[in-house]
């Protein structure tokens, strides 16, 4: 069943991420990361692995997953928006990914054209602070954009260092520690749409 996937990377077509009012609208921060879990294949010749990580990067404005991990021949698929979700193609294969609502996981579904297909329900590695966790996936794809005209606002060792630490915060400091993230996460989306290596906020 498996084909070789060209390494694409190009610019995400839209900035907005549509889905229904009553929803929190999905940023790029939800998605970003590495995400871990069992695949479920059916339909296949061969079966790829029945686990993997599956890294979900942006660079420079492009957002793509890297599906290497799933099967030998598979490579990174460029993404762009699919109704509140992220899509793309390559020859005989389509991936979608999205983030269920009040659901901490990422939903996984590859399709080929043989009839081949796989999902998963894949998990990153969280804080247990949404808000923080998406400081994370930001200060990510701030580490691998070369258009800032100034110094990241966030450090990555520094902030591993600090999530190693927010892990053991008590439920009394959770909130203020959560509009903290929140707060500096604003500030790292902001900085990567002006230098066009994220959407802009106001598109969402």
């Amino acid at each position: 069943m498996v084909r070789g996937a060209a390494a694409l990377i190009l610019a995400c077509a839209s900035g907005a991420f549509a889905r229904p009012s009553t929803s929190p609208l999905p940023t790029w921060a939800e998605f970003v990361g590495d995400w871990e879990g069992k695949l479920r294949w059916s339909g296949c010749t061969t079966d790829g692995e029945p686990a993997a990580t599956l890294a979900v990067d942006a660079t420079n404005g492009a957002i793509a997953i890297d599906l290497s991990g799933a099967a030998p021949g598979l490579g990174p698929i460029a993404l762009v928006d699919d109704n509140g979700g992220l899509a793309g193609t390559d020859a005989d294969l389509t991936v979608h990914i999205t983030r269920p609502p009040r659901v901490d996981g990422l939903e996984l579904a590859i399709d080929l054209d043989s009839g081949c297909a796989v999902r998963a329900t894949l998990h990153r590695e969280s804080v247990g602070i949404a808000a923080c966790d998406r400081l994370a996936a930001w200060s990510r794809v701030e580490s691998r954009c070369t258009k800032l005209k100034r110094p990241a606002l966030e450090n990555p060792a520094r902030l591993a260092r600090q999530r190693a630490k927010w892990r053991k915060v008590s439920d009394d400091d959770r909130a203020e520690l959560a509009d903290q993230c929140d707060g500096r996460a604003a500030k790292v989306e902001a900085e990567l749409a002006e230098a066009g290596c994220a959407p802009k906020p106001a598109a969402r």
